[in-house]
């Protein structure tokens, strides 16, 4: 008898630890292809003109925040809070000049920069400039690019370089599938893939991507064997939908026909409504091994179900010969090295921020790793680069600072460990909607954006930038 009572809780927990197994790994939830469609030269007969109306864009609620209010820790001010702006004397710019000029709300600025050459996006249109900044193509319609971009400019683009190839991605959402009217897939994601090194004259690549609902607030990483997708999709159901997508990158870059998509779930993921994890993104000609490419995402401890602020990491490990092989699993949740950090505000708010001489308030971009996450490889270790906005002292008064952090591996394939941290906010303006990035000899430099309504001295959202 008493053998039967010792092994029945072995039993239960074998079981117990398998159930555990089988809820961290999950294969893909969604797999699908598309075909391309091919658009030649950004001839100025085909540019459709900036219209320069004002225009709300993909207006949205979150409504199903899981706040628990008093819960969560620091209860004090930001412990790793950088109480001065620093000693390295900072460079100017080489040369500026105007870029996106909009009236859509949100705008949603995105750009990238290759060798020859600056590409700018916002919604729903885009520009390019050369180097010395002369206008390439000025401010026109996305649905100039053509192809699959024929007649779509529902919004939140992402222009994205891929170094290693010497190409440029521009990606979209569609809430509308074509034909208008018909009974089809409510959304789909637009990809444009530049024939070569040169986003005017080189022709485009395109691709659609039919879904089941909206991808909201895409955003694309580079790993060897992909282009990785983010999203802010099923809110409701983060742990059993597709929330993070992979394409078939080599064929892309090709212009084969059927390229896959595939697209999974997030195992173990807590959310307060609004989300959007993040896929390491190689910087630099030295790509990774194929496999294991990571996600990211924060956990605050005031959302529910999440005890300890912490950073939560998921291994996307796909076979393109064997889809139903391919897996996603969660890796890590880094708390060493992590101070308690107060990432929400006004309980999952749009509206966070005062701004001089208006009555509405911005939105500090909550519950988002900042874009791009970016991975860089050196002769010792990888590390990788991220930032997201907190409330910086525990007042009622929201003060935005950033929250920054280089993470180290130091070989393929071992654990990911915190190299170092920090909040930049030197004094009592707020920072926010930050953009960081690590060059080849290991310096981290970090943008954002600005704002103080102080009557005395005040400060209209502006763009700055440290390291």
């Amino acid at each position: 008898m008493k053998k039967y009572i010792l092994l029945l809780p072995l039993l239960f927990l074998f079981q117990l630890n398998v159930f555990s197994q089988q809820k961290e790994r999950m294969g893909p939830a969604f797999i699908d292809s598309a075909s391309v469609i091919k658009s030649g030269a950004l001839s100025k007969k085909r540019l459709i003109p900036s219209t320069k109306k004002q225009k709300l864009y993909n207006p949205r609620n979150r409504g199903i925040n899981k706040i628990v209010p008093g819960k969560g820790l620091p209860k004090r001010d930001d412990p790793t809070v950088q109480k001065k702006k620093g000693d390295i004397p900072a460079k100017a710019p080489i040369f500026t000049f105007d870029g996106a000029d909009t009236r859509s709300t949100p705008s949603d600025p995105t750009g990238a920069v290759g060798r020859n050459h600056y590409v700018n996006a916002w919604n729903s249109e885009f520009a390019i400039w050369d180097k010395q900044g002369n206008v390439l193509i000025p401010g026109s319609s996305l649905a100039s690019i053509g192809g699959a971009f024929n007649d779509e400019t529902d919004g939140d683009p992402i222009v994205f370089y891929d170094e290693s190839a010497d190409r440029f991605v521009v990606m979209q959402f569609s809430d509308d599938l074509a034909p208008r009217g018909t009974s089809n897939s409510p959304a789909a994601l637009l990809f444009a893939v530049s024939q070569g090194p040169d986003p005017v004259n080189s022709g485009w690549y395109t691709y659609r991507f039919d879904l089941e609902s909206l991808p909201d607030y895409p955003k694309i990483s580079l790993w060897s064997d992909g282009y990785y997708i983010t999203t802010n999709k099923d809110a409701l159901e983060p742990q059993g939908k597709e929330i993070v997508y992979v394409l078939e990158r080599d064929k892309m870059l090709a212009g084969a026909n059927d390229v896959r998509i595939l697209g999974f779930p997030l195992p173990g993921i807590q959310n307060n409504g609004f989300y959007s994890p993040a896929g390491f993104s190689v910087m630099g000609s030295d790509l990774p091994p194929a496999g294991d490419a990571p996600i990211i995402y924060l956990q605050d401890d005031q959302w529910a179900g999440v005890n300890e602020d912490h950073l939560k990491i998921w291994l996307m490990d796909v076979n393109w010969e064997d889809l139903s092989s391919s897996s996603i699993r969660l890796s890590q949740e880094l708390t060493d090295g992590v101070s308690p950090f107060i990432a929400t505000f006004d309980g999952g708010s749009f509206k966070n921020l005062a701004q001089p001489g208006s009555d509405t308030d911005i939105d500090a971009l909550q519950g988002a790793m900042m874009y791009m996450t970016q991975y860089r490889r050196f002769e010792d270790h990888n590390s990788v680069v991220m930032n997201f906005v907190v409330d910086v002292d525990a007042s009622p008064a929201e003060h935005a600072g950033i929250r920054w952090y280089e993470l180290r591996q130091a070989n393929d394939g071992a654990a990911w460990s915190v190299y170092q941290e920090g909040t930049y906010a030197p004094d009592p303006s707020d920072r926010f909607s930050g953009s960081i990035g690590i060059d080849a000899r290991g310096n981290i430099a970090l943008g954002f954006t600005i704002l103080d309504d102080n009557p005395v001295d005040p400060i209209f959202p502006s763009i700055r930038y440290t390291g």
